[in-house]
C-alpha cells in the first residue's frame, strides 16, 4: 500500500506530528502506520564536505598554491555523529512503498536546507509537499497538513538556502586560509561574522579614543502662586542649544538672572498621540528581552523555540515580520480569550476594539507578511506553574505586546513655554497622560507625568533658584545584544525611525534566525567578550579586523554583506537567480584572493598567537 513519508527536523517534533496523524507504532528511527511513516533528522544530518574531501590537492598543509578553492560542484557529506539516522532516512526515502515525501522541517531557509541536502544526497526523486506550520498546536498542525504546499513552490527558498551555505563555505574556507597564511596566526573569517566584528572593533576604538569635555547647563526653578516648575536656559539667537562650553558664560547667566522676575513670552498646549507598537518579530523580541530581562539573543531564541515547539504557546518565532494577515485577524479573538485569564483587563480592551467592524489596525497588512506572520500567543491557555521563570517572562512580553497592538492610542497633553528673564530665555515643558491606552499593557514604556501649573502668556513668574550644573560628554556606549541586533538589522546603520528600519531590514547582517548564533560565534572564538551586558571586541578581535582591512577591507563591509542578504531574500521570492548570485560570490572570492596575495602589506602581528596555524581543523571553528 502506498505510504507518505514525513521528515521532521528533530525527534521531538516528529513525535508531535506523529501524534496528530495518529501514528503510534515505533520502528528504529521512525514511527509508522498504514498511511504514514514519520522520521526525523537531528539538525543537519548532511553538510558541505571539507576542502580535502572536495579536492585531494586541498588537503594537508595549507598553502597559497591551493587558493582559491572553487568546487565546480559542492560535495555533500554525512556527519559521522548522525550517520546511523541518515541511513534510516535514506532507506525510507528510497523505499518503494513511499510515494510522497512531506518536508516537515522548520518552516524557513535553514529548515529547507536540512531537508533538501538529505533529499539530494539520497538521490530521491519522489514528489515533495511542504508542511508550513505557523504554530505547533494540534489545531495548527492539522490545518497545515490540510493545506500542504507543493514542493515546487518552495524551490526558490531551497535555492537561497543552498546559495547561503555555499557562499559561506567559499568565503570562510578561502579567506580563513588566506589570512591565516598571510598573518602567520589563525584567523577565522565569516561572511557575516567579520562585518559584525568590525562594528564592535570600531565601537571599542571610538570609546578608547574619546576625550571627555566638561559642559554646563543653567537650570532654573520658577514659582507662580506657590507652585514651582523647572526650566532650562537656551543660547541665543536660535535658542536650540542648552549646552554651555564656557563656565564663565554660565556663571554670567546665573548672575544676570538671579533676583529677576520673568515673563512668559509664549505658551503652547497641544494633545499628542502615541500609536500602539507592532507585534514582535524575533529581533525586536530579542532586543526587548535583553533590555528588560538581561537575556542574551541566543537565550531568548532558545526560550521562544521552547514556547513554540514544546509548550505550543506561541507562533513560529524565527520570523522577520511584525504584521498579521487579514485572515489571521479574523481569528484573533480566540487568541485573546486564551490569554484572558492572565491578562483580563488588557485582553478585554483589545477584544472590544477588534469587535468594532470599522476599526483599522496598522498591524494588519497582508503585503508585509512574508513566509511567517508576527509572533503572537496561540489559542492554547498557559499554566504558569508549568513554565520556567524565563519562559513565563518571554510569554508575558509576547501576550502584552499582542494585546497592546489592538488597544487605543496613548493620548497626552503637552505644554511648552518660554520665559524671558533679563534678556535670557528659559524653556519649560510638561507632559501629562490623558488616556494611557496601550500603555496599560506595557506600563514600563510610559514616562512619569510632569505637569506644569496653569499658566498664561505675559504672566510674571518668580525665580526661586538658578543652578549652574556641570556635565561631562560621554563616549558611545558599548554594544549590548539589544543594540548590536539593532545595527545588524540595518546593516550597521544606526536608525531610530521605525519605518526606515523596516525598509532597511532586507539589507541586514544575517537573518533573525542567525543573528544570535553570530554573536555566540564571536564570543566562542574569543574575538568578543561579554562584561555584564556589554559586548566588547578583544585585542584578538581587533587584530583580526586590522588584518582583513589592511588587505581586503570590503570583506568587512556591512554594506556588501547587507547587499548579499538582500539578494538572498530576493532569491527566496524567485526574483534573483541562484547562478548569478554564486557567480558574483565566486568572482569576489577569486579577485579577493588575488588582490590580497599581490599586496606587499605585511599583516600586523597577532597579540595572542605566535605560531603559524595550518591545520584544516581551523576551518571548522
Amino acid at each position: 500500500m502506498p505510504r507518505t513519508l514525513v521528515l521532521a527536523e528533530k525527534p521531538s517534533v516528529a513525535r508531535e506530528l506523529a501524534g496528530v496523524l495518529g501514528v503510534r507504532s515505533r520502528g528504529e528511527g521512525f514511527l509508522e502506520n498504514e498511511r504514514y511513516v514519520v522520521t526525523w533528522a537531528v539538525g543537519h544530518l548532511v553538510s558541505i564536505a571539507e576542502p580535502g574531501d572536495q579536492n585531494a590537492s586541498w588537503s594537508g598543509r595549507w598553502s597559497m598554491a591551493q587558493l582559491p578553492m572553487m568546487p565546480s560542484r559542492f560535495v555533500l557529506t554525512v556527519l559521522p555523529s548522525t550517520a546511523k539516522q541518515y541511513a534510516v532516512v535514506r532507506n525510507l526515502l528510497l523505499n518503494d512503498d513511499i510515494t510522497l515525501v512531506i518536508n516537515a522541517t522548520d518552516a524557513g531557509r535553514e529548515g529547507e536546507l536540512i531537508f533538501r541536502r538529505i533529499y539530494h544526497l539520497a538521490g530521491c526523486t519522489k514528489p515533495i509537499r511542504r508542511l508550513w506550520a505557523n504554530d505547533m498546536t494540534e489545531t495548527g498542525l492539522l490545518k497545515a497538513f490540510g493545506n500542504l504546499v507543493e514542493g515546487e513552490e518552495k524551490r526558490s527558498l531551497g535555492h537561497a538556502a543552498f546559495a547561503r551555505a555555499e557562499a559561506d563555505w567559499l568565503v570562510g574556507m578561502n579567506f580563513s586560509r588566506l589570512f591565516t597564511l598571510l598573518a602567520g596566526s589563525l584567523i577565522t573569517i565569516g561572511r557575516v561574522q567579520t562585518p559584525v566584528l568590525k562594528l564592535l572593533v570600531q565601537r571599542r576604538r571610538e570609546i578608547e579614543n574619546f576625550e571627555s569635555r566638561n559642559y554646563w547647563t543653567v537650570e532654573g526653578e520658577f514659582e507662580n502662586s506657590a507652585q514651582s516648575f523647572k526650566g532650562t536656559w537656551f543660547s541665543p539667537p536660535e535658542f536650540k542649544d542648552s549646552q554651555i562650553w564656557n563656565q564663565d558664560l554660565g556663571q554670567a547667566v546665573v548672575s544676570e538672572c538671579t533676583g529677576q522676575r520673568g515673563e512668559i513670552l509664549s505658551l503652547e498646549k497641544k494633545k499628542g498621540r502615541q500609536k500602539p507598537p507592532l507585534p514582535y518579530d524575533l529581533t525586536t523580541l530579542q532586543k526587548d528581552a535583553n533590555v528588560r530581562l538581561d537575556l542574551s539573543a541566543q537565550q531568548t531564541l532558545n526560550i521562544a523555540q521552547e514556547l513554540y515547539e514544546k509548550r505550543k504557546l506561541i507562533t513560529y518565532p524565527r520570523t522577520d515580520s511584525r504584521y498579521l494577515t487579514r485572515e489571521l485577524f479574523r481569528e484573533c479573538l480566540a487568541n485573546l480569550r486564551a490569554i484572558h485569564p492572565h491578562f483580563p483587563e488588557i485582553s478585554q480592551k483589545a477584544a472590544s476594539n477588534i469587535k468594532e467592524d470599522k476599526r483599522k489596525f496598522e498591524c494588519i497588512n497582508d503585503k508585509k507578511v512574508s513566509d511567517h506572520h508576527a509572533i503572537i500567543p496561540t489559542t492554547l491557555r498557559a499554566d504558569p506553574q508549568k513554565l520556567r521563570k524565563e519562559e513565563w517572562a518571554i510569554y508575558e512580553m509576547i501576550c502584552r505586546r499582542f494585546a497592546a497592538t489592538f488597544m487605543d492610542d496613548s493620548i497626552f497633553a503637552a505644554t511648552s513655554l518660554w520665559i524671558s528673564l533679563a534678556s535670557h530665555r528659559f524653556r519649560c515643558t510638561g507632559r501629562t497622560y490623558l488616556e494611557k491606552g496601550w500603555l496599560d499593557a506595557e506600563p514600563w514604556r510610559a514616562s512619569a507625568d510632569n505637569p506644569l501649573p496653569d499658566l498664561r502668556k505675559e504672566q510674571h513668574v518668580l525665580v526661586r533658584e538658578l543652578t549652574l550644573v556641570t556635565h561631562k560628554t560621554k563616549p558611545p556606549a558599548h554594544f549590548t545584544d539589544a543594540t548590536l541586533l539593532a545595527v545588524m538589522e540595518t546593516a550597521g546603520k544606526l536608525v531610530d525611525d521605525e519605518e526606515l528600519r523596516e525598509a532597511m531590514k532586507e539589507r541586514g547582517l544575517g537573518t533573525p534566525a542567525t543573528r544570535a548564533q553570530i554573536i555566540e560565534t564571536l564570543l566562542g572564538r574569543k574575538y568578543v567578550l561579554k562584561d555584564g551586558k556589554r559586548l566588547q571586541a578583544t585585542d584578538l578581535g581587533c587584530w583580526a579586523v586590522d588584518v582583513v582591512c589592511s588587505m581586503m577591507p570590503q570583506l568587512a563591509s556591512p554594506e556588501m554583506t547587507g547587499e548579499w542578504e538582500k539578494k538572498l531574500k530576493q532569491m527566496e521570492q524567485g526574483k534573483y537567480a541562484y547562478k548569478n548570485f554564486m557567480n558574483e560570490v565566486r568572482e569576489m572570492v577569486a579577485s579577493g584572493v588575488l588582490l590580497a596575495r599581490s599586496r606587499p602589506t605585511r599583516a600586523p602581528r597577532c597579540p595572542a598567537h605566535d605560531k603559524r596555524t595550518t591545520s584544516p581543523a581551523a576551518e571548522k571553528r
